[in-house]
């Protein structure tokens, strides 16, 4: 049985109150992809941008938080409908994810590390919220539907939300009193993010393998796929800086290492597949191409796979590995200037159509 919604937004709708009731719960994908290629910019001493992409993402996190609340006061039924969706309800750990990437930002590129470290304490809460809201009443819930009509890319945020957590409590742990304490929990966030993404992928995999995939179902979340992985990675390689300072991850010194590697080389393994599909979707298949909210998450795993391996290059000391990052701090920055516009373009078309 397929779940029935209100019809998502149309790409760049002002919100009204039609809008509102349908806005899609994984907007905050927005907030994940500009902070994510701020934090590159950044890393590459591109300053200005990196300054001026971070200034815009406080806009857009309070923004979306803004018009959240607006549809949980408004329209509570559709919101309950979103979050107990199948298809829907994993998109809202965008604000997971968001929420903590806003969080490396303040960490890296500002004084303000209080700000970094409410924002840890918050992004575990929300995690804690929608993480098990949302498998307690999907588990619950009947009657069930398929794999083919659910699962997506999408569910990979799953695994984003979590690892996020653990990048965000790695490079904070050092600014609050109980580094210890941080690091164990941020330690087995990079577990649990590690073991979802084994169970989802495989499924994912069976799915694009095994069952019918038309052209309009490959979607951009699935670029997640790849974006997932490389967040890991990045929590591996924050994570193995504690390994002089910290005996019980010394211990595990063998272990991490390897699996960080076995991370980032499953990221790179997606990279010729994620490239090549849209060339199918699109040109051979005629899927028009089109702004959607959805592309902010082609962003991300972009702008999170030059980040996670310049780290990676850094933390292992595997020099040659940087030359990788270097190409994708520039394509990755292409990617959201391009989905930018598109939003921009569908908002002005909008407004004129309505003149």
């Amino acid at each position: 049985m397929i779940e029935q919604h209100p019809p998502l937004s149309k790409p760049g709708e002002p919100i009204t109150n039609h809008s509102l009731q349908s806005f899609f719960p994984g907007y905050f994908a927005l907030v994940m992809a500009t902070g994510i290629v701020s934090i590159g910019a950044f890393l590459y001493n591109m300053h200005q941008i990196a300054n001026t992409l971070f200034v815009a993402n406080i806009c857009f996190y309070i923004g979306l938080w803004v018009i959240f609340f607006l549809r949980v006061i408004k329209y509570p039924v559709a919101v309950w409908k979103d979050i107990t969706s199948s298809s829907r309800g994993v998109t809202f750990l965008t604000m997971v994810a968001a929420n903590n990437v806003l969080g490396n930002q303040f960490a890296l590129m500002t004084k303000h590390q209080d700000v970094a470290v409410f924002l840890w304490w918050l992004g575990i809460i929300l995690w804690v919220l929608i993480t098990y809201t949302f498998f307690i009443v999907i588990t619950a819930k009947e009657p069930k539907q398929g794999v083919e009509a659910s699962l997506s890319g999408a569910w990979l945020l799953i695994v984003v939300a979590t690892e996020s957590v653990a990048v965000l409590g790695a490079l904070i742990a050092g600014q609050t009193a109980n580094t210890d304490v941080v690091i164990f929990i941020s330690f087995c966030a990079f577990l649990i993010g590690g073991t979802h993404y084994m169970v989802f992928i495989s499924l994912i995999i069976y799915r694009w393998l095994f069952l019918s995939m038309k052209a309009e179902l490959l979607t951009p979340p699935y670029w997640i796929n790849m974006g997932a992985v490389a967040i890991t990675t990045l929590a591996g390689s924050r994570l193995l800086i504690y390994a002089h300072s910290h005996e019980w991850i010394a211990g595990i010194q063998y272990f991490l290492p390897g699996f960080t590697v076995l991370f980032w080389a499953f990221a790179t393994w997606w990279l010729p597949i994620l490239f090549l599909l849209p060339v199918w979707r699109h040109v051979l298949q005629r899927v028009p191409l089109k702004y959607d909210p959805q592309y902010w998450s082609l962003v991300f795993p972009a702008g999170m796979y030059t980040v996670a391996t310049f780290n990676f290059s850094k933390v292992l000391e595997l020099p040659f590995v940087m030359h990788i990052s270097n190409v994708f701090i520039y394509l990755s920055m292409i990617a959201w200037a391009i989905v930018f516009t598109g939003m921009v373009r569908s908002f002005i078309r909008y407004i004129l159509s309505h003149k």
